[in-house]
Parts: C-alpha cells; structure tokens; sequence
C-alpha cells in the first residue's frame, strides 16, 4: 500500500494512522482529557488521512477512563466538519464502562451522521466495521 499521505499523524490527544486503503485508526493517548480543540485536531487529522475518500474508522479509548472536558459534550463537532465526505463508518472501542456510558450519552443528544456504534472491546469494533 503506499499512500501520499503521513502514515502517521499526531494531535495533542491521539495518534491518527490509516492503516489499510480503507481504515484509519484514532488512538487516543493515556492520560489526556477530550477537549474541543482536542476533537477538531482529530478531526481535521482524519480527513487529512482520508485523502478525499470515505474510510472506515476504529476510534480506541486508553486502558483507563478518560477525562471529558464538559464544554465538548454541549456542542455537535460533526455539524462543523462535514464527516460523511471522509468517513464511510465509525467503530468507537470505549474500553472502560466510563468511557462506553459518555459516548453514548454524547451520541444520544449528537447522533452521527455516518453508521456508528459503540463497544467495550477493540476486536467487537473491529468485527463491526468488516461489515461496513
């Protein structure tokens, strides 16, 4: 596979990788707590890697529960960047019970514009986007 994108992109809060012609990976980093700025980073990350293409994506929460800043559950990040031009898919592995219950309270006042779905596992998101 060679790709004329940065095979690997870094934001303050999570490593972004497309690992495959169709996936890219958003990892996010021990110990940092999701942010506004944080998600726009990674969101503009993201379409970078996309290269103009609608990709799956396995977004992995770290081992531990996350910090959430509470000014990002209170405003809907995909009405700022139009994700469907770049995403086909999204696969969030939670990890934690803390990190699955925000996402989907976020996603219940937010749904997203493309198919996506939460799980506790990476294998179970990887599973679902095979799918996809």
């Amino acid at each position: 596979m060679t790709l004329s994108v940065p095979s690997r992109i870094d934001t303050p809060i999570a490593t972004i990788q497309r690992t495959a012609d169709d996936l890219v990976e958003v990892r996010f980093k021990p110990g940092t707590t999701l942010t506004v700025a944080g998600i726009s980073a990674i969101l503009n990350a993201r379409q970078q890697a996309a290269t103009g293409l609608p990709l799956r994506v396995l977004i992995v929460f770290p081992e531990d529960d996350m910090e959430f800043d509470m000014s990002m559950i209170t405003r809907d990040h995909y009405s700022y960047v139009k994700v469907e031009q770049f995403t086909r898919a999204v696969a969030w592995a939670a990890i934690t019970d803390h990190n699955k219950r925000f996402c989907e309270l976020y996603f219940a006042y937010f749904p997203s514009p493309v198919p996506s779905a939460i799980f506790e596992t990476e294998a179970e998101a990887r599973a679902w986007l095979e799918e996809k």
